[in-house]
This record gives structure tokens, sequence and C-alpha cells, in this order.
């Protein structure tokens, strides 16, 4: 396993193929492993670079303030990389748009799937599900922190635990309950400031926007306020799937994204 040391965190992280150059950033309830599905497609077209972020698969999570979009970036720096392509998924998506904004010279073109947007007025079933989540938390039950992530992303508000297939559940809950034990209260994300929502314009790359039509509804108006918000951006509106597109419908995915990253 290869690591580069930022800061004082050795960042972990698989690199693969000798095409453009391709940096993946994962979401939060994964690791990098979620893009096994896609992998071996994207490294035969890109030199592919994919990290753990900070408290997430091999990567520890220490002491002190940080921000993914800049262990990215000085990611890139370390590996000599760079305009690159960026494909990030609710929370890489949201380091990736930060990392447009404060270090566009490093960014050629972006994908946000299913991305968040700090300051959004949540919807109340979402607010209920990370209440819940807190109290699972306090009470020490890890596991059930994890299957809730699971039923709100993965499963999603408009399927059934059945209707998802169970070794993605399985996938999904192992790597969420290995980003529990590396959880540090004395770990804290930077904001980024301004806040991106209100420097939209401001992003210059073109963008592809995707989202899964079976997401939190949160999720599809996110979407589409950022493919109308962004200077040159399109929406593409995934059918049959929920928040991780790369893992539950890999063809459907890469159907979507190529065609932009290769035009």
């Amino acid at each position: 396993m290869p690591t580069l040391t930022v800061g004082d965190t050795p960042i972990a992280y698989d690199a693969a193929g000798n095409g453009p150059p391709l940096l993946l950033l994962h979401a939060g309830i994964v690791d990098r492993r979620m893009w096994d599905p896609v992998w071996e497609s994207l490294t035969a077209r890109f030199h592919a670079v994919r990290p753990d972020l900070r408290g997430f698969g091999q990567t520890p999570n220490p002491s002190g303030s940080h921000a993914h979009w800049r262990d990215a970036a000085a990611l890139l720096g370390q590996l000599e990389m760079g305009p690159v392509d960026v494909i990030g998924i609710s929370m890489g998506a949201s380091a990736a748009l930060e990392l447009a904004l404060s270090a566009p010279d490093l960014v050629r073109r972006l994908v946000l799937i299913a991305p968040g947007l700090a300051g959004w007025e949540w919807a109340a079933s979402l607010r209920a599900a990370w209440e819940a989540e807190e109290a699972a938390y306090v009470a020490g039950d890890l596991d059930e922190v994890a299957w809730i992530n699971v039923r709100t992303w993965l499963d999603g508000p408009h399927r059934d635990a059945d209707a998802v297939p169970p070794e993605l559940r399985q996938a999904v809950f192992a790597m969420q309950r290995a980003a529990l034990n590396l959880e540090n209260p004395e770990a804290t994300l930077e904001a980024l400031d301004p806040a991106p929502r209100t420097r939209l314009a401001e992003v210059a790359v073109p963008c592809l926007v995707v989202v899964g039509n079976l997401d939190q509804p949160d999720m599809l108006h996110i979407a589409r306020h950022l493919a109308v918000s962004l200077p040159d951006a399109r929406l593409e509106v995934l059918p049959g799937v929920a928040h991780l597109p790369p893992m539950e419908a890999p063809s459907a995915f890469l159907d979507a994204v190529l065609p932009f990253l290769e035009g």
C-alpha cells in the first residue's frame, strides 16, 4: 500500500493506468474501495489515483484541523499531477468543488456525484436519521450507526433493504464501520470560507453533476441547483440508483461519465 505524507499524516492511495490524470474522491460512508467496480475500466483509460481521505480506510485521523481539498492538492503536488479531472461523490464531491475553488490550476473538469452543499436546509427526514445516528453513537452501538448509514444512503428512501444486493450492503457497512473506529473528536474538518454555495459562479471548469433518482430528495435538489448555478454544467439523473452509483450500477455510471471525460 503506497502512502504519501501530508503534514504528519500518511495518506493511503492507489494509482494505476497510463492515460490522462484522474483523481477519485470517495463518499463519507465508504473508503477508496468504493471504486473497485469501476477501477479496471477507469485505469484502462486514465492514470487514476484514489486516496483514502483522513479517517477512512487505511488513512489515520490525527488530532487537529484539516481540509480534504487541501490534502488532495498536496497529494497531487507530490505526485506531480495537474491539472486533473476529478470525480468526487458526496463528501468527496464537496472536496472536489472546494479544490476547484481553492486551487483552480489543479482541476481540468469536475464530475460531482450526489454532492453535498454546506448550509443547505436539510429535510426533516434526514435530520431525524442523523439524530438516530447520534443517539446510537452516544450509546456506543457503532454497528447500528453503520447500519443507519446503510439504510439512509445505500437503501435510500424509496426501496427496502431486500431490493439491494446483500453483498453490497455488507461492503458499505464494513467500510463505514471501519471509519467509525478511526473517529477522533480532536480532529476537525475546516469549512471553506467563504462557503462554496456563495461562490459557484467562480467555478470555471466544465462540470457534470450526477445523481440517482432513488437518492435522498435533498441530494436531487442540490444536484439540480448546482446544474443551473455552475457556469458550465449539465445534469445526469441515473434511474434505479441511490447514493453510490459506482457501486450500485457501474455500467450506468461509466456510460454517464466517460463521454464527458473523453469528450
